[in-house]
């Protein structure tokens, strides 16, 4: 189990937060025509309010927020939104957009394990918009298929939650809403 420095171990309390916030960013609606990272937060921010009702949840880039990044390295992760999970305890919550290629993946990871240092959980979604490519085989009829997570992938998910407190999501969208 990860060591939260911030607030000693992280408790059933945020590990409970972190994936009632994970069910509301999965659930919840993001506007595709938005791909700002202001409109993403207000988005995701609706999302938890609606599921969590009454949590304190602070957002990054608010004139009087108290998000602030961490730094590793030289490098500075901040989350999107940080949410009370109560005692002390707060749940980060970062929000990747992958609109031409995987590539901000690897931030996306990166960041989730330096914030897991400083926040007793860590929801990290990933929003795939990307489009869909089509197998030239394929009737023309059919929706472009999506490839599902392979066995490894789904177990590094898994790990990701059970040693770090991570809880990746990751969220296909068509980027054009239909």
């Amino acid at each position: 189990m990860a060591v939260n420095h911030a607030g000693g171990q992280p408790g059933p309390d945020a590990g409970h937060i972190a994936e009632q916030v994970a069910e509301a960013l999965r659930t919840g609606t993001f506007d595709p025509q938005h791909a700002g990272e202001v409109f993403l937060r207000q988005d995701a921010e609706r999302a938890v309010r609606a599921t969590l009702g009454g949590a304190g949840v602070s957002v990054a880039g608010r004139e009087g927020s108290p998000v602030r990044p961490v730094s590793f390295l030289g490098q500075r992760f901040q989350p999107d939104l940080v949410v009370d999970a109560g005692s002390g305890r707060q749940v980060a919550v970062t929000l990747t957009l992958l609109k031409g290629d995987a590539g901000p993946l690897t931030q996306a990871l990166a960041g989730a394990l330096v914030l897991a240092g400083r926040y007793a959980a860590v929801v990290a979604l990933v929003l795939d918009r990307r489009l869909a490519k089509r197998n030239p085989f394929d009737d023309t009829r059919d929706e472009p298929g999506q490839r599902e997570l392979s066995e490894a992938e789904q177990a590094l998910i898994t790990q990701l939650w059970e040693r770090h407190r991570i809880k990746l999501e990751l969220r296909r969208q068509d980027p054009f809403g239909w």
